[in-house]
Parts: structure tokens; C-alpha cells; sequence
């Protein structure tokens, strides 16, 4: 019902709504502005932008290249440096690998033992963090003979015990 009162006063008022028309000026102006080429934006700092986006494409694998093997470059410099610090963390190696060994054929005796876990983990976890804090302090001086010699007879000590170990439960 709405919509007809409204129809019917649009058609019934009509020629008010013509009355009115845009002049020739403003036609010409629109018209003008129909006929021109869009202009192209005028980039500001483009050739910064991609000179900041390929100096960055260029630092990172410069910054993971340094990371990655900053380490080993330590390494290899202090065993350059010192051939007595080279021996001492070969060894150190082994009795690293030795003890990983011998608590790889403990814990199969756990299922037999489940008591040994509890008193034999405590002491191992005891001698692994002053270990985790010897490898902190050497990663700080590399050739330190002290820190490595310190962290060879953590490794003794850790393999006494599980040489004990073993040879108690026999399993």
C-alpha cells in the first residue's frame, strides 16, 4: 500500500522532479574527464623496497651459515691451537658414547628391576646436570683443559656406576 502512494506521487509530481538539469558546463567537465588517460602513480621509494627485501634475502643465510657452524669452527680452532685439547675431547667422546651404551642394556633391566630405575636414574640425572654444566662452561672456552679433563672423569664416574650396576643385577 506504501509503494502505491509513493508511485502515484512520483508520476503525479513528475515534472517538478525534470525541472532540474545539470548545465553544459558541467557536461563538458564530465565528459573531459571520460576522455583522459588515467595517470600513472608515481612510485616513491620502489628501488628501496627491493633493495631492503634482497639485502634481507641476502644476511640470512649468512646469519644461519654463522650459527650452524660457528661451533664446529670452535672446535676446529682449538684442536688447530692445542693437539693436548683435540686428545682430550676425543676421549671425552668415547666415554660419552661408552656410558650411553651401558644405560641402553640398564634400562632393558628395568622390567625386571622396575625398583633400580628410581635409585639409579637419581644418581645418573645428579651426575648428568653437573655434566650439562662442565659442556655449558666449555662452550664459553673451548680449550679450557680443565673443564674437559672435569668432564672425562664425570664420565668415569658415570661409567663406574653403571659398570656396577650391571654387575649387581646381572641381567
Amino acid at each position: 500500500m506504501k509503494k502505491e502512494r509513493l508511485e502515484s506521487f512520483v508520476n503525479e509530481n513528475r515534472h517538478e522532479f525534470d525541472n532540474m538539469e545539470p548545465s553544459d558546463k558541467m557536461w563538458d567537465a564530465i565528459s573531459n574527464k571520460l576522455n583522459e588517460t588515467p595517470k600513472q602513480k608515481i612510485r616513491k621509494f620502489g628501488w628501496m623496497k627491493v633493495a631492503a627485501v634482497l639485502a634481507v634475502m641476502a644476511l640470512i643465510p649468512t646469519i644461519l651459515y654463522q650459527v650452524k657452524f660457528s661451533e664446529k669452527a670452535q672446535t676446529a680452532k682449538a684442536a688447530q691451537v692445542d693437539p693436548d685439547v683435540l686428545e682430550l675431547m676425543e676421549a671425552e667422546a668415547f666415554y660419552a658414547q661408552e656410558v650411553s651404551g651401558k644405560l641402553a642394556e640398564i634400562q632393558k633391566c628395568y622390567q625386571v628391576y622396575p625398583e633400580l630405575k628410581s635409585e639409579i636414574e637419581g644418581d645418573l640425572n645428579e651426575l648428568e646436570s653437573m655434566y650439562l654444566s662442565l659442556k655449558s662452561d666449555l662452550k664459553e672456552n673451548i680449550s679450557n683443559k680443565e673443564v674437559i679433563e672435569a668432564m672425562i672423569e664425570n664420565n668415569r664416574n658415570r661409567m663406574k656406576l653403571v659398570d656396577d650396576v650391571l654387575e649387581q643385577i646381572n641381567c
